[in-house]
């Protein structure tokens, strides 16, 4: 190595060494261990509510004893399985929200990473223990296409009304259509718009469709916002909100709230099982996209379990990966049950119904010509064949 080569790491050193000073090093290690930003301000927000418990900082929590740690962890615990089914107030008074049996693992798991990327060893299993049995939960109906219908028709704006659209073409998790930019969209054919989730993430990158239905709602969307002064640029993000400080992109909690101020108007009645409604705001417009899937013979396992995301797919540990063209294909399908409109529906349904008539006459005038070329062929084999005889 050459002193120049040496100087750029003493640089980096001291840069990072910088870092540490304003960032404690534990909280460092803990970020760096969350596989995405999402995570982690998700773990260090669950992380915080433990620490403002129990008093202590990031720091301070790993100086503890192992004993007493395992103790105020337990205590802790404890003081979660109090919450379920039951409000109580905070030390300031305030009502703390009823828990669900199921969600105390997501309260610890913040916690054991904290400890684990730190080094400090614990008896997990004295915790774990002492969760509870877990319990049948809402959210596991699929909204239907009249219901899409009644959402559309009081979704109040033309960006929540593409939205609707886009989830129900897509099947996308909030969090990917929140990141969504005008460049990760791009005019494929037949009116259809291809789509880049997850840009840049190499374990969750996918392709996916837009269906004319929503394409059209979405170029009515952007048009409104160029007709009021926005300057649309591919970095531009998809959905957004406007405060006095500008334009930004859409936030989980904030896109949350829009569609269960849609599903409120809707007066669709839903029942609420715990903290969850049977039809939950987004997921129930996710599961009808899998259901359309699932229930069409002609869409492979693998294209389904593609198009829904799921990560053990996506991973690339399977030899068979559809490309672009296969995956468009299996779209195309089933394209038109995904659509909201019945006349809409019915339009892109004649003319997937004209084009498949077209296509079978092209190959059947190709034949015929092909037959025709083939007796020609033959009739001439049989004249020289005779003209030798003779």
């Amino acid at each position: 190595m050459d002193i120049k080569d040496k100087v750029t790491l003493d640089n980096i050193a001291e840069i990072s060494s910088k870092s540490m000073d304003k960032i404690p090093r534990c909280l460092v290690l803990f970020e760096s261990a969350c596989k995405s930003k999402r995570t982690f301000e998700t773990y260090e927000f669950l992380l915080k509510k433990f620490l403002e418990w129990c008093n202590k900082d990031h720091e301070s929590l790993l100086m503890v004893p192992i004993t007493k740690l395992e103790d105020l962890l337990q205590d802790y615990c404890m003081y979660l399985k109090k919450r379920i089914d039951c409000k109580i107030m905070d030390k300031d008074g305030r009502e703390l929200e009823m828990l669900s049996p199921n969600s105390i693992t997501t309260y610890f798991n913040p916690i054991f990473r904290f400890l684990k990327v730190n080094r400090v060893k614990i008896d997990k299993e004295s915790i774990v223990q002492l969760f509870p049995d877990k319990v049948k939960l809402g959210g596991n109906d699929a909204v239907t296409t009249e219901q899409l219908v009644e959402l559309v028709s009081v979704s109040g704006t033309k960006r929540n009304k593409a939205m609707i659209h886009f989830f129900s073409a897509t099947g996308a998790r909030p969090e990917a259509v929140c990141e969504l930019q005008l460049k990760h969209l791009t005019e494929y054919q037949d009116d259809f718009y291809k789509v880049i989730l997850y840009s840049d993430d190499y374990k969750h990158e996918m392709i996916t469709f837009l269906n004319p239905e929503s394409v059209k709602a979405l170029e009515e969307y952007f048009e409104e916002r160029r007709s009021n002064g926005e300057k649309l640029t591919p970095e531009s993000y998809v959905f957004v909100v406007k405060d006095e400080s500008g334009t930004h992109s859409m936030t989980r909690n904030v896109l949350e709230n829009m569609m269960g101020r849609v599903w409120k108007r809707s007066g669709i009645k839903r029942i609420k099982t715990r903290n969850r409604y049977n039809l939950a705001s987004t997921t129930s417009i996710r599961k009808r996209f899998d259901t359309i899937l699932e229930m069409n013979p002609e869409v492979s396992v693998g294209i389904i379990q593609y198009l829904m995301d799921h990560t053990g797919y996506l991973s690339g540990t399977h030899y068979r990966r559809p490309t672009e063209s296969n995956i468009f294909e299996v779209y195309r399908v089933v394209s038109a049950e995904l659509m909201i409109s019945d006349v809409l529906r019915m339009e892109l349904q004649l003319k997937q119904k004209d084009d498949e008539i077209y296509n079978n006459e092209s190959k059947k005038d190709f034949r015929i010509k092909e037959l025709e070329e083939k007796a020609e062929r033959t009739e001439k084999l049989l004249m020289q064949l005779m003209k030798k005889l003779s």
